[in-house]
């Protein structure tokens, strides 16, 4: 079993397998060896565990595929899938009538994620959960959607960050009303450097739900992917299952080599090939051998670290993130992210601590902020 070198219990096992994207028969076997006696596993373990990772949809859904005899499962899971459905449902027709008022002004639109992901990559509003809506834009038409935002769609922008810090130090503004809109002018922040217009330079123009839309390449969006769980401290799972299935469902059309040598020239190859790698661990995702011939120097413990965290949480976040950062980064990088984290930008720290603009204690936050990014376990602020 693909588990075996690792201490995990047989629930844990039991919601990875079930986790699959589009899981098949090949895996029934393995699955119905976990459930096959049921006093040596804890179905509402399973359930709770499921619930955690953000992955209920996909077990409830691989249940019932396989037509697996764990009725606890169903029971308790189906609720939550059809909870899911509803919040997407409405998601999209959100999403739909944001589009529409930024097509009216000629503003091309990448959608990321959540809603659009359910529908295009999974075919099921059930699965992915998403509360947000998630959408990349030009900076320079940054100020024009704000006011069509606010005039136009009745949206709030949402003051708690000063703007000037978000332009500098991150990569969206937050808009709010029944729902949140993210707005995003790039996809990666902080330890890596990529240019803003480089997601547009060979994004597809589609139509989705009768609009039309601007579209990353499927090497773009892995290594959009790949960016989101790093910087999430690889959590939770329901972020490996949906770059699981962008890969499974257009392996024979990704350009693999065009994909290592992009992530190479922005720092990102070691990244990109240990993500890959423990996603096929977890998930058993496809790999080509340009890609499974390649381990990172010290995978065994990346992935001892990221099959605890997915079932532990993520606790002591930065101290997990300089360990991830030694093995995952460029060492000629790592020097000055370690020092841009001790001693980031004012504005970096307003957001890292929640600090108003006028507040003179962003002061003293410099001076403390090494001690706090050993002590303090979470950014006060919500990541992204």
């Amino acid at each position: 079993m693909r588990y075996r070198s690792l201490n995990i219990s047989n629930e844990q096992k039991l919601v990875l397998l079930l986790s699959s994207p589009f899981c098949s028969d090949c895996r029934q076997e393995e699955i119905q060896k976990i459930i096959q006696d049921k006093r040596q596993i804890d179905l509402n373990e399973v359930c709770r565990l499921a619930l955690e990772c953000e992955v209920a949809g996909f077990v409830y859904r691989n249940v019932k595929l396989l037509a697996l005899d764990v009725k606890e499962i169903k029971d308790k899971l189906t609720p939550v899938y059809q909870e899911a459905a509803l919040n997407n449902m409405a998601a999209l027709k959100e999403t739909l009538v944001v589009l529409k008022f930024l097509s009216a002004h000629d503003i091309p639109v990448i959608p990321l994620k959540g809603v659009y992901a359910s529908d295009k990559l999974f075919r099921d509003f059930g699965v992915y959960p998403s509360s947000d809506i998630d959408l990349l834009v030009p900076l320079n038409l940054l100020e024009k959607i704000k006011r069509i935002l606010q005039s136009e769609c009745d949206y709030t922008p949402v003051e708690e960050f000063f703007q000037e810090d978000l332009l500098d130090s991150h990569y969206h503004l937050i808009f709010k009303r029944r729902m949140t809109v993210e707005v995003h002018w790039n996809l990666v922040k902080r330890y890596f450097s990529i240019p803003g217009d480089f997601w547009w330079k060979s994004a597809l123009p589609v139509e989705w739900e009768g609009e039309r839309i601007m579209d990353l390449t499927i090497e773009n969006n892995i290594l959009y992917q790949v960016f989101r769980l790093f910087d999430h401290c690889f959590y939770p799972l329901r972020f490996f299952v949906l770059l699981s299935a962008l890969i499974e469902k257009n392996f024979d059309q990704i350009n693999w080599g065009g994909l290592i040598r992009t992530a190479d020239g922005f720092g990102m190859k070691k990244l990109v090939l240990a993500t890959l790698n423990i996603l096929n661990d977890l998930l058993g995702t496809s790999l080509p051998d340009v890609v499974s011939r390649q381990r990172t120097r010290g995978y065994p413990l990346l992935r001892r670290l990221i099959f605890s965290g997915i079932f532990s949480g993520v606790s002591r976040k930065h101290l997990k993130m300089m360990v991830y950062t030694v093995i995952l980064i460029e060492t000629k990088t790592v020097v000055r992210i370690f020092f841009g984290r001790l001693f980031p930008s004012i504005g970096e720290l307003r957001l890292r601590y929640n600090l108003p603009a006028s507040s003179s204690s962003v002061y003293l936050y410099y001076i403390l902020n090494p001690i706090l990014l050993i002590f303090n376990s979470e950014d006060r602020r919500k990541n992204a």
